[in-house]
């Protein structure tokens, strides 16, 4: 087992042991503290339409942490300057903004894994953690995990699946309509850090081959971001969702006017990261 992975079962280790009101001596013998099953009592009102849409956004979406995987051939140096800053997490007052940025802070703890940064993860799972439990996703990370970290933990693509899985695809959370729509920030913020981390990584790059690899996979952003954007149109009604629909349409359109990947000229890339990294700093600053 490496030491990133150690850090991260004893960080989840002890998620488990604060949620579940500390360690009883008498009782340890009989009971797994990581494979506690804590019954969701919350009445089941989400429309069936929303979740429908929730439900297809994600299966059809590649998982944002996957994009993290090709970076490691892009010959780029670590840099945490880029990631957004642990310091902030008090400056995120409503759920909204609790909620997008911890997508945002899900992939930088990715990132940082990733590159085997032992302190930035520590870092970075602090505040996923924290966010979590004030957006009441707590009791979902431990009946979603369960024995799974133990388990995988020598398996670094294992852990990333189980971080895209914590908070979007569990039906202990996805019980009524806000539910989802916090869920559904969430995803937002972790697709808009991985694209962000992407075009700033990729713009220190030279080499053709991957530049036409990273336009494509934009490209193909088209068809995912439209669904994202449908799905959060059932929340328009909120501001802070209506602001973020329209900033995301604007992306959208750049994108879907190109017919071909291979019209993704070096301008054009910068024209729509600028808007992307625009967007990033504007929702964690």
């Amino acid at each position: 087992m490496t030491i990133i992975n150690k850090i991260v079962a004893i960080t989840i280790g002890s998620l488990f042991i604060v949620s579940c009101g500390g360690n009883n001596s008498e009782n340890h013998d009989k009971t797994d503290s990581l494979d506690i099953h804590i019954k969701d009592t919350s009445a089941i009102t989400v429309e069936d339409s929303t979740k429908f849409k929730f439900d297809f956004t994600i299966a059809n979406i590649p998982s944002p942490a996957s994009y993290l995987h090709d970076f490691a051939v892009y010959g780029y140096n670590y840099d945490n300057s880029i990631l957004n800053s642990p310091k902030k997490i008090g400056s995120y007052s409503n759920d909204f903004y609790k909620s997008v940025n911890l997508g945002i802070y899900c992939i930088d703890m990715a990132y940082a894994m990733d590159n085997n940064n032992g302190q930035d993860v520590l870092l970075y799972m602090k505040n996923v953690m924290s966010i979590s439990d004030g957006l009441g996703l707590k009791n979902s990370i431990i009946n979603m995990v369960g024995k799974r970290a133990e388990t995988n933990l020598s398996n670094k693509d294992s852990l990333f699946q189980i971080l895209d899985e914590i908070f979007i695809k569990s039906d202990y959370y996805l019980r009524t309509n806000n539910r989802v729509y916090t869920a559904s920030n969430v995803f937002v913020g972790s697709w808009l850090e991985s694209f962000y981390l992407t075009c700033k990584i990729i713009s220190t790059i030279k080499d053709a081959e991957i530049k036409t690899k990273v336009y494509k996979q934009l490209w193909d952003q088209r068809f995912h971001l439209g669904n994202l954007i449908i799905l959060l149109n059932d929340f328009k009604d909120k501001k802070d969702c209506a602001e973020l629909i329209n900033d995301l349409k604007i992306i959208h359109e750049e994108i879907k006017a190109v017919k071909q990947p291979n019209e993704i000229t070096d301008d054009k890339f910068k024209s729509i990261s600028n808007k992307i990294i625009e967007l990033r700093n504007k929702i964690t600053k």
